[in-house]
């Protein structure tokens, strides 16, 4: 097998701080704090050595939040690993006709942000392309070249492990790239995107921007924000853009310097704080990917393909399109066969609605329905205990009903439906035929009558809960009304949450649900089709390999941290994360060659040695061409301008849930007060585990013992566009919610049976005790 080489993670998420020095590595874990570092970016560990440290503090000591930083590590795949191992400086390493040993690593990265040169962002118009008179952002700049400064593009940065071990995406007037950065701005100007540096194990370090933002707009009442997503003059400093590596190795039989790309650049995201790291959001990017890659990219056919096939999955390239477009082209169905793990599958998807209960105090107030103990709906003991089988009536009546006469009408009655002539004589049909003919009747009655005899008195606790997820194509449907007995009995769908566009009757997607990937296996398990493997022999040696063991591992474990809907336009990221026209494979953007390759080739790299690559390269294009791949600034450019005022404002909406006519309900055109009161909304969240409403924090300590106080949040600012200009500036302020530090580690794992507070607020300015 030839080795191969990647850049992991292949989307990896930095995030904005005001510390000017501080900082610290983002979570490469699901739920996970992030990582403790030195000032050069290496991990801090365990005193034996064996595991990283989490930080105890988001805030430097001054109070400022310390930027959280992307690392990026190569994996090399081969036959010793296939699944890949990490790359260390040292290694033996082979490619391009030669072998020889690591001795550095060129990293190349390209951050830009083109906010405020795309177009506005108006809910689900655009996913599938804009029209031409869809409004730009800054409409009166007109002009060609005026309308390119509005791009923030400090050009390409390099770093190796040697003398180049750290860049800053600073704005430079001497700069040999002709670079674009706004004019002054009020209340913060931008002078930089950030810095990136190699630490001591040659990995890249990303650290973004420093959540500034501004608008260049002077006059009577500026500055000033109108709207959740559009507001013209304003910059902010959050961006993305490729990550490229080159590898240099020592040749000794020729006694000289080679160098080998990476293929295929990784990609960064630098978006704002995670507030709330230990609590995923109920649909998370990975969830969004990894069900794209399956239904789009054929990445398990055993899960979802071709009906017949799943015993001997279709194997397809990925890479080939056209052999993806005959693929798809095909019935293609979920495997009804298949057992998700209950632990691995199962329950961490039924398990978020309880931890918003910390982030919302309406939620804790009536919270029977989402409640984990024994009391609750959620109880996990019961939810995860499989249906049981007495193996030994089945054999009784295996051995009852597998008669000739079963037989011969088994399979004429097979046979029958498949349009063909029933067998007569028996006899006479070919040996070989008549016992795989037989083997899968045995089967077949085997699979019937364990259904038949299987005692599943939890069934009922399965199906409640699945019966009132929202299903495909009911994005915007409330509740069924007027059928008493109707699956959900008048219950609101869940996740009772807002949707990708919850605002407007326009391409309305008024509430959230589940992937396609989600449904399928809570289906599953709703039927009993699922194993719980923590009741298994050998689980122990049946579990997967924690995140972060492999390459792909570590792709997944970063993206669960990030929001996965509803997209409107999200938080980290948008809906143009699940179009698979982005993408060389799931989790790999394909990038536009010319921004996310080095300024030479590999081959003649070695001929001028110390050479920068950062050579001249052309000017970022406003516009997209996804048959080319994305440039620098492309994956963020349709987020909320400033990312302050969608984060603001993204706490509670008022969704219309006058569902027989979602698109006809216009009484303000006409003052028609009667029409207006037949209308109904609902107040719903959006995605709490990003922006809180409320949360538990230490008011005081009486007798040493903690006393905890509900309070709201983002305090002094209103959740409505009115705050959105007070948090520009106060986002910087507010607290973070952790698991509490005063349960100790026996309350902890107890897991839901506390009556303390699991999560609490701390680390806001003006709230902590002393």
């Amino acid at each position: 097998m030839v080795k191969t080489y990647h850049i992991h993670p292949a989307i990896g998420i930095a995030r904005l701080g005001d510390s000017p020095t501080s900082f610290c590595l983002s979570p490469e874990k699901p739920g996970a704090l992030p990582i403790q570092c030195d000032a050069q970016g290496n991990a801090d560990l365990s005193p034996d050595g064996t595991r990283e440290l989490t930080i105890a503090k988001f805030k430097d000591a001054e109070g400022r939040i310390k930027r959280q930083g992307a690392r990026f590590q190569i994996f090399v795949h081969d036959e010793q690993d296939v699944k890949g191992r990490r790359l260390r400086l040292g290694d033996r390493i082979e490619g391009g006709g030669n072998n020889g040993t690591l001795v550095d690593i060129e990293w190349r990265v390209h951050l830009a942000n083109k906010k405020a040169a795309w177009y506005s962002f108006q809910q689900l118009e655009g996913e599938h392309g804009y029209r031409p008179d869809h409004p730009l952002r800054n409409p009166d700049i007109t002009d060609a070249e005026a309308r390119q400064r509005l791009i923030i593009d400090p050009g390409p940065r390099t770093v190796d492990c040697g003398d180049r071990r750290r860049a800053s995406f600073n704005k430079d007037p001497d700069a040999d790239y002709a670079q674009t950065f706004p004019p002054e701005l009020n209340p913060n100007g931008i002078e930089t995107l950030g810095d990136i540096m190699t630490n001591r194990e040659g990995q890249l370090i990303v650290l973004g921007g420093h959540g500034r933002s501004g608008s260049y707009k002077t006059g009577m009442g500026q500055p000033r924000i109108d709207h959740y997503a559009n507001n013209d003059g304003w910059f902010d400093d959050t961006s993305d853009g490729p990550v490229m590596a080159r590898l240099k190795m020592y040749v000794d039989s020729i006694d000289a310097y080679r160098y080998l790309d990476v293929a295929g650049p990784a990609w960064v995201i630098a978006a704002y704080p995670a507030y709330v790291p230990q609590i995923l959001d109920q649909v998370t990017t990975d969830d969004v990917v990894h069900d794209m890659g399956i239904r789009e990219f054929a990445t398990d056919t055993g899960i979802y393909g071709l009906e017949g096939s799943f015993d001997n999955p279709q194997i397809v390239d990925t890479s080939d399109p056209e052999a993806l477009a005959l693929w798809r082209a095909q019935e293609l169905q979920w495997n009804p066969d298949y057992l998700p793990w209950f632990h691995r599958d199962i329950w961490p998807i039924i398990s978020r609605p309880w931890y918003y209960t910390w982030l919302a105090n309406v939620l804790s107030q009536s919270n029977f329905p989402h409640d984990q103990t024994e009391r609750g709906t959620f109880y996990k003991e019961l939810l995860g205990r499989p249906p049981t089988v007495d193996l030994n009536r089945v054999e009784e009546m295996l051995a009852r009903e597998s008669t000739e006469a079963h037989f011969r009408k088994w399979v004429n009655l097979s046979r029958s439906r498949e349009g063909k002539d029933p067998i007569e004589d028996f006899e006479d049909w070919p040996e070989s035929d008549r016992d795989r003919a037989k083997s899968m009747f045995h089967s077949a009655l085997q699979t019937r009558l364990i259904a038949f005899v299987r005692d599943d008195p939890y069934k009922k606790n399965r199906r409640y809960i699945y019966n009132v997820l929202r299903q495909a194509g009911e994005e915007n449907t409330f509740r069924e009304l007027g059928r008493p007995h109707s699956r959900t009995a008048n219950a609101p769908l869940m996740p009772l949450l807002a949707g990708d566009n919850p605002i407007s009757n326009t391409l309305p997607s008024k509430f959230l649900r589940l992937t396609d990937y989600q449904l399928f296996i809570l289906r599953q398990w709703m039927e009993g089709k699922f194993i719980n493997e923590a009741k298994m022999a050998t689980a122990r040696e049946r579990l997967p390999p924690g995140m972060g063991e492999s390459g792909h591992e570590l792709d997944r474990g970063v993206l669960s941290n990030l929001c996965g809907g509803a997209f409107c336009p999200g938080a980290e990221v948008g809906w143009l994360i699940r179009n698979p026209s982005i993408y060389t494979e799931p989790y790999r953007i394909k990038a536009a060659p010319r921004f996310a390759e080095f300024g030479q080739t590999a081959a003649s790299a070695y001929k001028t040695p110390g050479q920068s690559f950062d050579d001249q390269i052309d000017a970022l294009n406003a516009q997209t061409d996804l048959s080319v791949g994305l440039e620098p600034g492309d994956l963020t450019k349709q987020m909320a301008l400033p990312w302050q005022a969608d984060f603001n404002e993204c706490s509670m909406q008022d969704i219309d849930v006058t569902y027989e006519a979602w698109n006809d309900l216009y009484p303000d055109s006409e003052n028609d007060a009667r029409l207006k009161r037949t209308m109904r909304t609902w107040e719903t969240m959006w995605w709490p585990a990003h922006r809180p409403l409320e949360t538990l924090e230490v008011v005081s300590f009486q007798g040493g013992q903690p006393n905890y106080q509900w309070l709201g949040w983002s305090r002094g600012i209103p959740q409505t566009n009115a705050g959105d200009l007070k948090m520009v500036t106060a986002w910087k302020d507010l607290g973070f919610v952790i698991e509490n530090p005063y349960l100790s580690q026996a309350q902890l794992e107890k897991d839901h049976t506390t009556d303390l507070p699991r999560y609490i607020s701390v680390e806001r300015k003006d709230a902590e005790p002393t």
